[in-house]
């Protein structure tokens, strides 16, 4: 089936993780640090093991307001969020912003990320113009990408086919796997972490590949 529609996740496929991280890694941490009177690097150490122990898998994982009530921190996390947004210098993957561009005549575009809605519309503001749809899993959902019915739904909005889909992200689970149950064409974009040691036809490290993709796609 000829695919259609186009579907990328977010945070380290088309932006990078710089804003998640300064909220998840330097504000949280900061604001910790100063309630229990220690380092922040202490800190950091504190709420990353209760982050690992949660794990991505779990939806408090992406949920600010819940961090700020587990740790009773002071403040909201509305309000730490405008602060990064006012002094934050949001970056695009130059070869993301080249592809959107390309795409979005030919394709219908759309996002369909595990990032929370207060983080997804800052991060995307810079091309959201251009795609149909943007999912928010975790808001608009109640759920991760770790189950198909969340690709079901996706596809259920878009009274669309699974086999008119091709999604691309960088979580080989989510994004590669889980799609794939449902008749979803999938690329993993590998952007140096590791996450996958061997190569296999779905795997690019720069988003231009994806025009490959497609081309092994249409036959």
């Amino acid at each position: 089936m000829r695919t259609k529609i186009i579907s990328f996740d977010a945070d380290g496929t088309v932006v990078n993780n710089d804003f998640v991280n300064e909220f998840w890694f330097k504000k949280l941490p900061e604001l910790y640090a100063n309630k229990e009177g220690i380092g922040t690097g202490e800190a950091r150490e504190i709420l990353t093991s209760h982050y690992d122990r949660i794990g991505d898998e779990d939806l408090r994982w992406y949920q600010p307001r819940y961090w700020f009530d587990r740790f009773d921190l002071p403040g909201t996390a509305e309000e730490v969020i405008t602060q990064i947004k006012e002094n934050h210098d949001l970056r695009l993957y130059d070869d993301a912003v080249e592809v959107i561009e390309g795409l979005s005549g030919e394709y219908r575009l759309i996002v369909v990320s595990n990032s929370p809605r207060e983080f997804l519309d800052f991060s995307l503001k810079g091309v959201s113009d251009r795609f149909e749809r943007i999912f928010s899993c975790v808001s608009d959902f109640g759920e991760v990408k770790k189950h198909r019915g969340v690709y079901e739904k996706v596809a259920d909005l878009l009274s669309a086919q699974p086999g008119m889909f091709l999604h691309v992200g960088d979580h080989w689970k989510f994004d590669y796997q889980v799609p794939r149950e449902i008749g979803m064409k999938t690329a993993f974009i590998d952007r140096g972490d590791g996450e996958v040691e061997d190569r296999d036809d779905g795997v690019i490290t720069d988003l231009r590949e994806i025009t490959k993709v497609l081309e092994g796609s249409s036959t």
